[in-house]
């Protein structure tokens, strides 16, 4: 027989048997679905986080942090180390501090301030969204670029409180907050902290300092996006320049230059940010970083992959659900092939008398198997996306009463997702379970004894 010839007897056995049949599809239907759309929550799941990861503005950056007491501080040469290593870009320190800044005579705020290296901004992803970014033409001098919500850190001179306005996002910000043109207007850093303060906020118990009040005169040249790098909206500037300002005004409040807040301590600097080429380098990098000196070494590339290793074990654990229908479709399979032995004993006889091959018979009975697994697996497919679409639809609905949402407000949030190679992948599982669910009836169907099962009833 031809291969032809046995496709066709083989769909010709099982229209015979239509109930039997369609009930065994259907278990491999229910067991195939399972697997594919289990699956598909794990993959959608891994599709948002990948979204997420792609949206993040500090994904290859590493932050290290000098670990007080240990024998290796992060030095300049330390730094040089770093800065050689294979698929890190840059390497800067970085300063913070808080200072009280007078905006056009009349407003005033306590705002946070980050130094980096000039010719660092770009690298570290401060783009400009207005005038530009600092270059390292910058360093030394008295230009600066800011976060958008610093406009609203200020209040009416005499009515200003003396800490920071933590205002995050557009959501933070109220109708009667005060905003100010920091792009075209001038601002002052004064070394009063308490100036412009209303008298509420200033607590009377701590004696006034009389000494002779500075002033420096800083350039907004352009607004930048906010990173996730550091939890509130800040003026960034040079870190040199930074330095300077810092300690002048230390001397003048009498605070001691050695204070452990300061950036450049006696065995380096305490906070330096490093820029890796690509994710993938991470890792690598951190090791390497480890094997300088002890620090303390942060980044989100560890997350991310504690994260996806997560994920990867949820996809797992969903396909193993999934499969154990499939496998119970598997037991039906086998017993559908095993009656179909015991009723068509006769007709195998028949066969081989009249010169069908052994191998043509176990054929036979194992495309049989194959076509139960193929088309289940195929209307499993079927049915599968029609749960994709219906819990894509609906599912967004039920989260966002939840309040969960994805990464880009103008995408709809996917719970499942199938993609091409899942739907092939799946179809070829369910074959290949209908092939070894008929190979043992198969192999039993060729051991019959031709006479004997001419004579069977």
């Amino acid at each position: 027989m031809t291969n032809l010839d046995i496709l066709k007897m083989a769909l010709k056995n099982l229209a015979k048997r239509k109930l039997r049949t369609a009930l065994t599809i259907l278990s491999v239907v229910i067991g195939s679905s399972s697997i594919i759309i289990m699956v598909s929550l794990g993959v959608a799941l891994n599709d948002s986080f990948e979204k997420q990861i792609k949206n993040m503005k500090n994904i290859t950056n590493i932050e290290l942090n000098a670990t007080y007491g240990a024998k290796t501080g992060i030095t300049t040469d330390v730094m040089n180390k770093i800065r050689a290593l294979e698929g890190v870009e840059d390497v800067t320190p970085v300063l913070k501090s808080e200072f009280r800044v007078i905006a056009d005579s009349k407003y005033v705020g306590t705002i946070s301030f980050v130094g980096l290296n000039a010719n660092s901004f770009e690298t570290f992803g401060y783009k400009a969204i207005e005038g530009r970014t600092l270059t390292d033409e910058d360093k030394g001098s008295y230009n600066a670029i800011a976060n958008p919500l610093v406009a609203y850190s200020f209040d009416k001179k005499g009515k200003a409180e003396t800490y920071i306005k933590w205002i995050y996002s557009e959501e933070d910000v109220k109708p009667d907050m005060i905003k100010v043109d920091i792009l075209n207007n001038t601002l002052k850093i004064t070394s009063d902290a308490e100036y412009g303060a209303k008298k509420s906020s200033v607590d009377s118990a701590i004696p006034k300092n009389n000494a002779k009040q500075k002033t420096y005169k800083i350039n907004i040249v352009g607004i930048v996006e906010k990173l996730d790098t550091y939890g509130e909206n800040s003026i960034l500037m040079s870190i040199d320049t930074l330095e300077k300002i810092k300690k002048d005004i230390k001397k003048i409040q009498g605070i001691s230059n050695q204070s452990s807040s300061d950036n450049q301590t006696k065995t380096g600097y305490e906070k330096v940010l490093i820029k890796c080429n690509s994710l993938d380098i991470v890792d690598k990098v951190i090791s390497q970083i480890k094997e300088i000196g002890e620090f303390q070494v942060f980044s989100q590339a560890e997350y991310i992959n504690s994260s996806r290793k997560i994920n990867m074990s949820i996809q797992v654990l969903l396909g193993a659900i999934g499969s154990i229908s499939l496998f119970i479709a598997a037991i039906g399979i086998a017993n559908t092939m095993i009656m179909a032995i015991y009723e068509r004993t006769r007709e195998i006889g028949i066969m081989k008398v009249i010169g069908a091959k052994v191998s043509d018979i176990k054929k036979l009975f194992l495309v049989e198997a194959i076509l139960i697994g193929f088309l289940g697996g195929g209307l499993g497919l079927i049915f599968s996306y029609s749960v994709s679409i219906i819990l894509n639809k609906f599912a967004p609905l039920f989260m966002g009463g939840l309040g969960i949402s994805g990464g880009d407000p103008t995408e709809a949030i996917k719970v499942s997702s199938i993609p091409f190679s899942l739907a092939i992948s799946a179809l070829l599982f369910s074959s290949f379970i209908g092939l070894m669910a008929g190979y043992f009836p198969a192999k039993r169907a060729v051991k019959i004894e031709a006479l004997k099962a001419i004579k069977s009833e």
